[in-house]
């Protein structure tokens, strides 16, 4: 363990022989984020999730996981003006739902999550997602 960020170098040999999942890539491709397998009291300070150089994993058989989570929107982006204006875009494709064309940002394969929190986020996105969750709620709801 090398190369790997020094806290987690510290519990290298804790670490070493552990075997996890892959979750998320970090610092331009160069560190991933582990997620090792058993149960917390088994692993090193109880802590679940390593960042490790990719020099420091030993990949035997990539694995897939068994709960497949699907992300509604993922974040693209558009310009105006001086203005960086965050849209919610379905996934693969380069246009958000409010029609505007965007560039998503995608990072080895992996997408930033569209944030309605945030202070760039497109009014058109929000209103139109905001009425589909309306429509959603609407339709869920029983008939008196």
């Amino acid at each position: 363990m090398e190369h790997s960020p020094v806290s987690t170098r510290a519990y290298r040999s804790m670490l070493i022989g552990s075997e996890g999942l892959v979750v998320a890539v970090l610092r331009n491709g160069n560190v991933a984020l582990l997620k090792l397998d058993g149960e917390w009291h088994d692993l090193p300070a109880g802590v679940r999730r390593w960042a490790v150089a990719w020099d420091d994993l030993a990949i035997n058989d990539p694995a897939c996981e068994s709960e497949v989570t699907v992300q509604a929107y993922v974040a693209g982006f558009s310009k105006e003006g001086r203005v960086l204006r965050q849209h919610a875009v379905v996934p693969g494709t380069n246009v958000a739902i409010c029609s505007s064309p965007v560039g998503p940002l995608p990072v080895c394969g992996w997408s930033l999550a569209f944030s309605p929190d945030v202070p760039q986020a497109c009014a058109k996105c929000l209103a139109l997602l905001d009425a589909s969750d309306r429509e959603d709620s609407t339709v869920a709801m029983p008939a008196p």
